[in-house]
């Protein structure tokens, strides 16, 4: 099967035809595809998030598996960004590692949070605290926070002026390149968005 050319992708209108791509898979359906779609937006890159539909096929294995189908379908180039994210709050430890190394085999990079994505999201505005082990932890202090949060339907405003801090947060709490996901509290879809940065200021 012949592949699609990856300027299919690109808004001619927004985008230029040398800009960057960054998918991502995820394995939440409304979140993740609201924060980066939603703040990053530079004619130098184009993400595309390819988040869990209504089948809830959220399970790591299925969101590499849109990647890979994503990557077969689509004509990408060396300087286009593949990354699998997901939590670890609901998988097991033996299963997420067989995921991590099929995708360090295919040469993805990996943005996952533990617990949740929500620690990604507390980070704008705190470290997280150790002892809170839990999602719901996270969402109540966002909650608390921000007097009120919804996660399907995010108020982007609250983030993106906080995106450094979480940056340098997320980075000093876990700065190991070889860690595959967080060993405690923390997230490193500050990998990612790092990155994204980089390519929007050259």
């Amino acid at each position: 099967m012949r592949k699609i050319n990856r300027t299919k992708l690109l808004d001619r209108q927004y985008n230029n035809r040398d800009a960057r791509l960054f998918i991502i898979a995820t394995e939440g359906r409304d979140t993740e595809k609201q924060y980066f779609e939603g703040i990053f937006h530079d004619s130098r890159i184009k993400i595309e998030v390819l988040s869990t539909g209504e089948d809830d096929k959220s399970a790591p294995k299925y969101v590499l598996e849109r990647l890979d189908s994503f990557k077969q379908k689509y004509d990408l180039t060396s300087d286009d960004s593949l990354w699998l994210m997901f939590d670890i709050d609901r998988w097991g430890e033996k299963n997420i590692s067989e995921i991590c190394r099929q995708a360090r085999q295919k040469q993805y990079q990996l943005a996952i949070s533990n617990p949740c994505f929500e620690v990604w999201l507390y980070l704008h505005f705190s470290d997280p605290d150790s002892s809170q082990i839990k999602c719901k932890d996270y969402e109540k202090n966002l909650r608390t926070y921000l007097g009120g949060y919804n996660k399907t339907n995010l108020n982007l405003d609250v983030y993106k002026n906080q995106i450094p801090e979480a940056v340098k947060r997320a980075k000093i709490l876990h700065p190991n390149p070889q860690q595959n996901w967080p060993p405690t509290p923390g997230s490193h879809v500050y990998r990612v968005v790092e990155i994204i940065l980089k390519a929007i200021k050259t």
